[in-house]
């Protein structure tokens, strides 16, 4: 069971990594550095999935120490940086134990690592986010078997603290956000089955208000954005039934809504800041003829751009290769194992190139390991273990083998 305040389990996104092989671990153990952190993961029988936030998906809470002026690219609520070193970390799952462990990086070397216990992997799931806007990444672990919910303050590889919450029905799914503005992160409720929604305002460890909302069709999926770049977390809702899409204005837990322009369901979105105004923007994907379009947002209305189609089995991630602020697209085919990044200046290519291929099975992760504001491609190769690193300029690519001390099992998972 999680002692009091001192506690903690995670979980990253089985969607991502390996849905199928995350339902293999015993009870959460002990296994942080208690001297070092002031708490400890007691031991507690549950299950756990595994979800990172997509990137852009909330507000950006908190300032950086990296140099990347898009706060979105750099917040800790949005990308893990556990140390407030301005430096992404990485976050590793042992599919075979269910061991988690959170290692703190400095470009291609891991500077510290910490384990923060084994955990069953079919029940939970985390969120990062920065619950008290001291720039680390936290999370909120939740057991989609019993409903129980557990926030877990970071710091380094160490539970600083962890509190447990209201129980909520396991119906009930959440996201993150910040509603009020305040740089602290705030949850969103939906509840799949009802329409239900419900938004708790968070401070630190403790729920400052938890308000019901409308409720929405169930054939509605929420998506938290910030179409207007005020700094208050919106709902982009999408039917994914019939292409329509809307948006919820919010202003704490006031909503103001709107409706945007339909597009067909075999469209699926992936968010962006593509003109560098911090206002989320959005990448479609037509799944069925190869299509791709930008949405830049202004509120409700949107310019669209089309962009150059390309074959399905080609996929495509968000980052920011130059540092210039605007994301940019990188395209690796899953087929042949190509991959070329598109930098962006709002909905046009600004500039193109192929990057070097590679191993068609590798899964590429993003984030700016060495803090020079642009984003870098981790490489795993999950047969040998044998990683690499890619450190982005532009369209130029370094590659940094992975030291053999640092090297996992191939039962090793990230995102």
């Amino acid at each position: 069971m999680i002692e009091s305040t001192n506690s903690s389990r995670l979980s990253l996104d089985t969607s991502v990594w390996a849905s199928d092989s995350l339902n293999k671990s015993e009870t959460l153990t002990t296994s942080l550095n208690t001297a070092n952190s002031g708490s400890y993961l007691g031991a507690r029988s549950s299950e756990q999935q595994i979800v990172p936030t997509d990137l852009l998906s909330q507000l950006p809470l908190g300032g950086s120490a990296n140099p990347n002026p898009n706060p979105y690219l750099t917040s800790a609520a949005i990308v893990p940086d556990f140390n407030a070193d301005g430096k992404v970390d990485k976050l590793w799952v042992n599919t075979q134990t269910g061991e988690i462990v959170v290692r703190l990086m400095d470009g291609t070397k891991t500077l510290e690592q910490g384990s923060l216990g084994q955990y069953d992997l079919t029940a939970y799931d985390y969120k990062i986010a920065d619950f008290n806007n001291d720039n680390k990444t936290d999370f909120l672990l939740r057991n989609k078997t019993t409903g129980d919910n557990t926030l877990v303050l970071m710091d380094g590889v160490r539970v600083a603290g962890a509190a447990m919450l209201d129980k909520v029905d396991p119906t009930w799914t959440s996201s993150i956000g910040d509603f009020n503005g305040d740089r602290k992160t705030d949850i969103f409720w939906h509840n799949s089955q009802t329409g239900q929604n419900a938004i708790w305002q968070m401070d630190g460890t403790t729920v400052t208000s938890a308000t019901v909302l409308d409720a929405t069709d169930t054939s509605l999926t929420a998506t938290i954005v910030d179409f207007d770049g005020n700094g208050k977390s919106d709902i982009f809702w999408r039917n994914s039934t019939t292409g329509e899409n809307s948006v919820w204005f919010m202003d704490g837990t006031q909503a103001t809504k709107y409706d945007l322009q339909s597009q067909d369901v075999s469209w699926t979105a992936k968010l962006g800041d593509f003109n560098g105004d911090y206002k989320t923007d959005i990448l479609w994907n037509n799944s069925q003829t190869g299509e791709n379009k930008v949405w830049n947002m202004n509120g409700i209305f949107v310019t669209e751009g089309n962009l150059q189609t390309l074959d399905p089995t080609w996929t495509s991630s968000i980052g920011d290769f130059n540092g210039d602020g605007k994301t940019d697209i990188f395209w690796h085919n899953t087929t042949t194992g190509e991959n070329t990044a598109w930098l962006m200046d709002g909905t046009a290519v600004s500039s193109e190139a192929f990057l070097p291929s590679n191993n068609a099975a590798f899964t590429p992760s993003f984030g700016d390991f060495n803090n020079d504001g642009k984003t870098d491609i981790y490489w795993r190769d999950q047969q040998t273990g044998a990683d690499t690193i890619w450190t982005m300029d532009g369209t130029k690519a370094s590659e940094t083998a992975v030291a053999d001390a640092d090297k996992l099992t191939p039962e090793w998972y990230t995102a």
